[in-house]
Order: C-alpha cells, then sequence, then structure tokens
C-alpha cells in the first residue's frame, strides 16, 4: 500500500491562504487548488482560522470596551464608521441576491435552497 508523505504548512502560510480567501469572493475550492492545498486540510484552516479570530475580536472588544470609555464625540463617530460599514454590506447583500435571481433565471437552475427540499446524500 502507498503511503503518502504528510506535508507540514507554516503559521504564516495558512494565515496568508486564509487572507486571500476572506478577501476575495473565491471558494475554498479555488485557493487550495492555486495554492496546491488539499481542499478539505485548507477548509479545517478557515474554519479554526474564523473560530479563532471570533474569541479574539470578542475578547478584544470586551476588553476595550472596560479600558477606554469613548466621549460622546467618539462614540457617534463609531456609530458613524459602523453604519457605513452597515450601508455597504446592505449593497453587497443586495447586489449577491440580484446575480443569484439573474443567473437563476438565465442558467434555468435552482441556486437557492428551497425550504422543506431534501438535502442530497453525498
Amino acid at each position: 500500500m502507498f503511503k503518502r508523505e504528510k506535508k507540514y504548512y507554516s503559521e504564516e502560510f495558512k494565515e496568508r491562504l486564509i487572507t486571500a480567501y476572506q478577501s476575495s469572493n473565491e471558494s475554498v475550492s479555488m485557493i487550495a487548488q492555486r495554492y496546491g492545498v488539499n481542499r478539505d486540510t485548507f477548509s479545517s484552516w478557515v474554519y479554526r482560522g474564523v473560530k479563532k479570530k471570533d474569541s479574539k475580536l470578542a475578547s478584544s472588544n470586551l476588553s476595550s470596551m472596560k479600558k477606554e470609555d469613548l466621549s460622546p464625540e467618539a462614540m457617534e463617530k463609531r456609530i458613524m464608521d459602523l453604519e457605513g460599514e452597515l450601508s455597504i454590506e446592505k449593497m453587497r447583500s443586495d447586489s449577491l441576491s440580484k446575480m443569484i435571481e439573474i443567473a437563476e433565471r438565465e442558467l434555468q437552475i435552482d441556486i437557492r435552497k428551497k425550504s422543506g427540499a431534501k438535502q442530497s446524500m453525498k
């Protein structure tokens, strides 16, 4: 039986791929293929990276809120920044939804999951 040699990747390499994935519209498979990494391996890096990032973000937000009380002006600026980011994300969401709608109509395939639909067994 043929035994594969286990590959080891540096944390820097993993972070670079995760960043590339998060900053693009490419799929996990596309990024993995481009960098010559197994898709399942890369998928696990993304999952672990997101969980690690979320836990760091949550703890840093709590600690920064406790450490520094923002002035009313700073809070107002922060709210305006967040509202701007929210507006951009809403436009992005609307755009993606419209693209899916057009693709479904033009290609005549169902892309969105229909409620109550059975999932395929793989």
